[in-house]
């Protein structure tokens, strides 16, 4: 796993999990262990609540974990999908109801608790936050709605504090590993790591700053992730897209200026399009960024044109409707399954950081499947929070108090990765380089 500060090359433990890169210096720092302690999953039975459980069952089997949802019949489900689901309980809960959240957390005497339950856009119920505040229980979430995570951390950040108690939000893959590889890189240009990579101040004139941050995600087909990520869709079609140029907030329409962007070999070049995500406020806010942007792309490149077509012929107070985007997403889940059986569920994501002077520095993870790495991502910030690494109050993951240890966290999420790079040159990321009389082509 390359997140060194320097670019030479080295060999890697035997033990790192990820994949190994030519050229690439691979530092691996242990996955390390975590208490005894009892989670909870809501929203657990869906595509995304049983992979991170799954992840946890594998990587921590002294977890207690209860699955929680509304159905009996979609535990059975998840177990029928995932056998090794069959290690945890189970508990019915109605996350619209705040005593019923808080009943859950109580009677499980639950140490963490982690909310998959979306999708979050337009939702201002905040149940699961809430109840997690009332006993005192850790809390993640894997939000990717900007009003609903920003609201998070306006509304309770102080009150968790004082009842000490970690939160950390949009704390999936994308948002989630993506801000966190950013930061990496933002860091380290910064020298805002000492020689045993912890946080320090640098001293005025150390280090290089940020001008431009990039996100650009693909994924194939709806990546396997169930109805949630076509209803997830279907409402940020409604949503205008907050970028930052120059420092300043612009507002620009859905699914727009389309940008293509290399993935790397195995995905290639795939057209990316502005969405409204959380981290390009918490980039600019919290990590200090001036420009920031983020586009996200699917295949079969059809999609893309249907996502356009549906940002602008379906009226926009429809798709602000979540009733109606959820029976939008029930009627196109069966074609999209079908693609999806022949398309597979791949994920990739690269992060670009343009500094000031010139110099960039990006990182690229790509996972064959979506789901898979989607439960990896969010168990890295689990163990984050059961290891006592994430301090009282209400976090962004690229935030210094959610994660203490950064490369511990990236280890983990990338499990399964075919590709992980980061803090390298955006040339040396492309599918195809080409060196001619010394100069090297893209």
């Amino acid at each position: 796993m390359r997140v060194s500060r320097s670019h030479h090359a080295s060999r890697a433990p035997s033990t790192c999990r990820v994949a190994r890169v030519a050229r690439a210096k691979i530092v691996c720092a242990a996955t390390g262990p975590v208490p005894d302690a009892r989670v909870v999953v809501i929203g657990g039975t869906g595509r995304v609540g049983s992979s991170t459980a799954s992840a946890l069952i594998k990587e921590f089997p002294n977890l207690n974990v209860t699955l929680a949802s509304r159905s009996d019949d979609s535990f059975q489900a998840a177990i029928s999908r995932r056998p090794e689901l069959s290690k945890a309980s189970f508990q019915r809960v109605d996350i619209t109801n705040p005593d019923s959240v808080k009943a859950l957390l109580t009677s499980t005497d639950a140490d963490l608790v982690i909310h998959t339950a979306g999708p979050f856009q337009r939702s201002k119920n905040y149940a699961v936050l809430e109840a997690a505040l009332d006993t005192r229980t850790a809390y993640i979430d894997v939000c990717d709605d900007t009003p609903y995570s920003e609201g998070a951390k306006a509304k309770f950040g102080e009150r968790a504090k004082e009842a000490g108690v970690p939160a950390i939000v949009s704390g999936g893959i994308y948002p989630g590993t993506s801000n966190v590889m950013a930061a990496h890189i933002i860091s380290i240009a910064r020298q805002e790591y000492d020689d045993n990579w912890n946080y320090r101040t640098p001293a005025p004139g150390e280090g290089v700053e940020p001008k431009w941050l990039r996100y650009s995600y693909y994924t194939a087909g709806s990546g396997g992730a169930g109805p949630t990520i076509l209803e997830t869709s279907f409402l940020l079609a409604g949503e205008e897209v907050i970028v930052y140029k120059d420092g300043k907030e612009v507002v620009l329409p859905p699914i727009s200026n389309r940008r293509e962007v290399d993935f790397g070999p195995g995905v290639g070049r795939k057209g990316v399009y502005l969405y409204n995500l959380p981290e390009v406020v918490s980039g600019h806010k919290y990590m200090r960024v001036p420009d920031v942007s983020a586009r996200f792309g699917t295949d079969p490149f059809i999609w893309n044109w249907a996502m356009w077509l549906t940002a602008r012929l379906i009226p926009r107070k429809l798709l602000n409707d979540r009733n109606f985007v959820k029976r939008f997403a029930a009627l196109s889940d069966p074609l999209v399954r079908n693609v999806d059986k022949i398309i597979g569920e791949a994920v990739a994501m690269r992060v670009e950081v343009d500094m000031v002077g010139g110099k960039n520095s990006s990182g690229i993870f790509v996972h064959k499947y979506l789901s898979q790495s989607m439960g990896y991502s969010t168990a890295a910030f689990a163990q984050s929070v059961l290891q006592g690494k994430t301090k009282p109050g209400v976090w962004y993951p690229e935030e210094p108090e959610a994660l203490q240890d950064r490369r511990q966290f990236l280890q983990l999420a990338a499990t399964g990765c075919s590709r992980f790079d980061l803090n390298r040159s955006a040339w040396a990321l492309e599918s195809e380089i080409k060196q001619i009389g010394g100069l090297i082509y893209w």
